[in-house]
């Protein structure tokens, strides 16, 4: 009888709701692919690539020309003109080790574009299902609507008969009236939920949004909380961004280490000789050529013992965070699990109520149909019957919701 009541409305309102229904999965894929904050996160992704070949260059070489106020005069003649030109060289491996830094920080940057994925996947889920969860209130209002225009009708034979108050009908009327203002009251708070799935996909915060109900019932969760443990500390993106984070540092350490080696640079003097006409000695006017090697020594060591205890901290500052960071997700999952398992109980509870409901409902219209009595109590009951419908809704939604949340943590 439980499964029964529920397909039947569900069945009931799906007819009603799916002619222009947009998929909730049609709405994640295009929030993929239109979404600006997505996409600017991406782009900062593919920009930091694009540092590698930045610090993976050879320093450029240096060049200098000089021509002396004051001719310099030697026994060949005298110098013009000077040229001088440098190339300095790090030590070996230290420019990968430059690029494996820049790299390592850039897929960190790319584990927030799969975090923003995740809060995307939240956001428009959580949205859609409160806007079913407001749709499907309307449905049942509705619904009850028609149930009290016919006891409105059943109220006017009872009055004309003279087996009832004219009272009764306006209470029914009263009641129209009030379902009537909480359905125009539901369609300004799906505005609320429209604009939320409207601006993930980068569509007019105004454009409808057609809920498909055709495949909604109670989430089904598996719940194992020590493979969830597993699973965070070895693939969640925020846990991941963290373990980038420590590899960078320790790939930061490396190239430290060899910032600290020396550096070796080559280079060439030219000067330009003027020949003498004084005198004219043996290669007279020869050109001066002199090949030089440089070597810069890194002899100020306080600046690399200073990095090496800053990645050093750094890295336990970040494994601490990853400890306290998976705490915080399982004990959020815990609460999820909470939060599902009391909507699995409202569920059934409800399906309790309002069979019971249902059968009193029909002893009190059949005795009020033939005597004209216990009207404020069949009135009474068919409201608590509306509120077991919502409540069945409202329970199924909430099902979903405490899934989002854990999926928020687990599913990525």
């Amino acid at each position: 009888m439980k499964t029964k009541y529920i397909v039947v409305l569900l069945a009931m309102m799906a007819s009603n709701f799916a002619v222009r229904a947009q998929p909730l999965d049609s709405l994640l894929k295009k929030a993929y692919a239109n979404n600006p904050e997505l996409k600017a996160l991406q782009l900062e992704y593919e920009a930091a690539l694009r540092q590698g070949p930045q610090v993976s260059q050879l320093p450029d070489p240096t060049v200098g020309v000089g021509i002396p106020i004051l001719p310099i005069e030697t026994r060949l003649g005298s110098q013009n003109l000077l040229i001088s030109a440098s190339q300095m060289f790090p030590w070996f491996g230290t420019l990968k080790a430059k690029e494996d830094v820049v790299l390592t920080m850039a897929k960190s940057k790319y584990e927030r574009v799969a975090v923003e994925r995740l809060n995307i996947d939240y956001q428009i889920k959580t949205a859609y299902y409160n806007l079913y969860l407001l749709q499907a209130k309307q449905y049942i209002f509705r619904k009850n609507i028609r149930i009290f225009e016919t006891l409105e009708k059943v109220a006017l034979a009872k009055v004309e008969s003279g087996k009832s108050l004219a009272a009764d009908v306006l209470t029914v009327r009263i009641k129209i009236e009030e379902l009537n203002q909480q359905i125009q009251t539901l369609e300004e708070q799906k505005l609320t939920y429209t604009a939320i799935i409207n601006e993930a996909v980068n569509d007019p915060l105004n454009s409808v949004i057609q809920i498909d109900t055709t495949q909604i019932t109670r989430a089904e969760i598996e719940y194992n909380i020590e493979q969830f443990r597993e699973n965070i500390q070895a693939n969640h993106p925020l846990i991941k961004q963290l373990d980038w984070n420590i590899e960078t540092s320790s790939k930061a350490l490396a190239l430290n280490a060899l910032d600290g080696k020396p550096s070796f640079g080559v280079g060439l003097d030219y000067s330009l000789v003027n020949s003498r006409t004084d005198a004219f000695p043996v290669n007279n006017g020869r050109d001066i050529l002199i090949p030089k090697v440089m070597v810069s020594i890194p002899i100020y060591r306080k600046k690399y013992a200073a990095k090496k205890e800053e990645e050093s901290l750094k890295q336990q500052s970040f494994k601490l965070q990853k400890e306290s960071l998976t705490n915080r997700m399982i004990s959020s999952i815990q609460g999820y699990k909470s939060e599902y398992e009391s909507a699995k109980l409202m569920l059934e509870l409800a399906h309790k109520q309002i069979e019971i409901s249902n059968g009193a409902y029909d002893i009190l219209l059949a005795e009020y149909s033939s005597k004209g009595r216990r009207f404020d109590e069949l009135m009474k009951l068919q409201s608590d019957i509306n509120k077991y419908e919502i409540e069945i809704i409202k329970s199924i939604v909430q099902s979903h919701l405490a899934k989002f949340k854990m999926d928020r943590l687990t599913n990525f």
